[in-house]
């Protein structure tokens, strides 16, 4: 009791800020989709008004009316690529934000290609921050309870002995490093968590499904039931099922962040599928040619921050996928999943797509393989990288390869077993990729 206190005054001095906003956000209904729409379009006129006045790339589009804005004409504004924010550069930035010497640059993961510098402000941070927080709200988590991250950092990742933290402490977090995981790795893991028994454990998805593995195959006891929030990767409803089981039938959801916007869309206990972070970022999902899908069918997500005045990113092209799940037709407040990486499909002759999932649902359930990854090389060539567990048999792995030969019956494929999958630089395992332009 005495640390959960200790924590309370700590985020209460320290973050101010975030609670400040977080206390407001709660005020409004995330199922209020007529409510929160309206807030986004006003939220909206004032990035746009600020990019029309400010921002060399957009002063040509201010044709657009701020004052009633629509989406026929917010559709007028081109989609921005990784691409295009790499040649433009400092034409994206607000040449008059009084601000810009607090902007700080960073970098997306670069798991799909090379890494897009972009700057995001403090004002930007503080909502993200809030919107995380109020995604765990959401979930029936209490932000001062003991936690547990299974996280990872580059200069750490060979590194599995705790250090002490003073951030750390007064947050009443422990953090254990999942960049690098084996047998043993995780039998101390578990043990550490069987001590610590936290109430919320935020987690890569791939990193506490292989511990949920773990512990089923093993039929070891965990002595408490989190709430456990896992992202960096689609949340299949097979490794729910696992991860829920090993850990005392836990309330086991999905989030969607990234590095440019943060905090984009979480499942909450109020409602089915992903609910968009309202006041975070303005959601739309495209099919092929830039028209909005409609309910119950997938296209490619599309993004605008509505916090960041000195690089907005409007109508930004993220490089994932999701199934759009309600009727708005101004953008989206509720995607029903996200599906992932856009190069995560394998690509045929014919031009027809394979969805990755196809290929990682293969691999559910077979005990002879610990971790895979299947490149396609060029249109006639699979490689196939496999990572054998202790109880490996080539007819499991027989029987996988037959199942791709039949849908992808045109290329070769070729496997390498390895002693790892290569991780992206933000902890993420791509299973499934092509290296063809889709």
């Amino acid at each position: 009791m005495f640390k959960k206190v200790l924590t309370y005054c700590y985020k209460r001095l320290l973050y101010k800020k975030h609670l400040s906003l977080l206390k407001e956000i709660k005020k409004r209904d995330i199922l209020d989709y007529k409510s929160n729409r309206n807030y986004q379009i006003r939220r909206l006129s004032e990035v746009l008004r600020t990019a029309f006045d400010s921002i060399p790339y957009y002063k040509s589009m201010n044709d657009i009316n701020l004052e009633n804005l629509s989406y026929q004409d917010f559709c007028k504004i081109p989609l921005l690529t990784k691409d295009i924010i790499r040649n433009e550069g400092e034409s994206l930035l607000n040449r008059h934000y009084v601000n810009a010497n607090k902007a700080f640059k960073n970098t997306s993961g670069g798991s799909t290609g090379e890494p897009v510098v972009f700057y995001r402000t403090q004002e930007q941070a503080n909502h993200g921050m809030a919107n995380y927080y109020y995604a765990l709200n959401l979930n029936g988590v209490n932000i001062y309870d003991v936690s547990v991250d299974l996280w990872g950092a580059e200069r750490d990742m060979y590194n599995t002995k705790s250090k002490f933290n003073f951030r750390s402490f007064f947050n009443n977090k422990f953090a254990l490093n999942t960049f690098v995981l084996s047998d043993e790795i995780i039998e101390d893991y578990v043990k550490r968590l069987n001590k610590i028994r936290p109430k919320f454990i935020k987690a890569y998805v791939h990193s506490i499904y292989d511990i949920a593995k773990f512990i089923n195959r093993h039929g070891i006891s965990i002595s408490f039931k989190p709430i456990i929030h896992c992202t960096t990767g689609p949340l299949y409803p097979e490794m729910r099922l696992e991860i829920a089981r090993a850990f005392n039938n836990a309330r086991v959801y999905n989030f969607y962040g990234s590095r440019e916007v943060s905090a984009i869309a979480s499942e909450t206990l109020k409602d089915n599928g992903m609910s968009v972070l309202f006041d975070n970022v303005f959601v739309e999902v495209l099919d092929q040619d830039g028209i909005p899908v409609k309910k119950g069918e997938e296209g490619d997500i599309v993004i605008t921050t509505l916090n960041n005045f000195y690089m907005p990113l409007i109508r930004y092209k993220i490089g994932d996928r999701a199934i759009k799940g309600d009727e708005i037709d101004f953008g989206t407040l509720k995607l029903d999943t996200v599906k992932g990486r856009t190069l995560g499909v394998i690509l045929k002759k014919d031009g027809t797509k394979i969805d990755g999932q196809f290929f990682t649902t293969l691999f559910f359930h077979k005990s002879s393989i610990k971790s895979f990854q299947l490149i396609q090389k060029s249109i006639d060539l699979l490689e196939l990288s496999i990572v054998k567990s202790s109880t490996y048999e080539e007819r499991e792995l027989n029987e996988i390869v037959e199942r791709i030969k039949k849908e992808v019956p045109d290329a070769d494929i070729k496997i390498t077993f390895c002693e790892k999958i290569s991780l992206t630089s933000t902890g993420k395992i791509m299973y499934v990729y092509s290296l063809l332009e889709s």
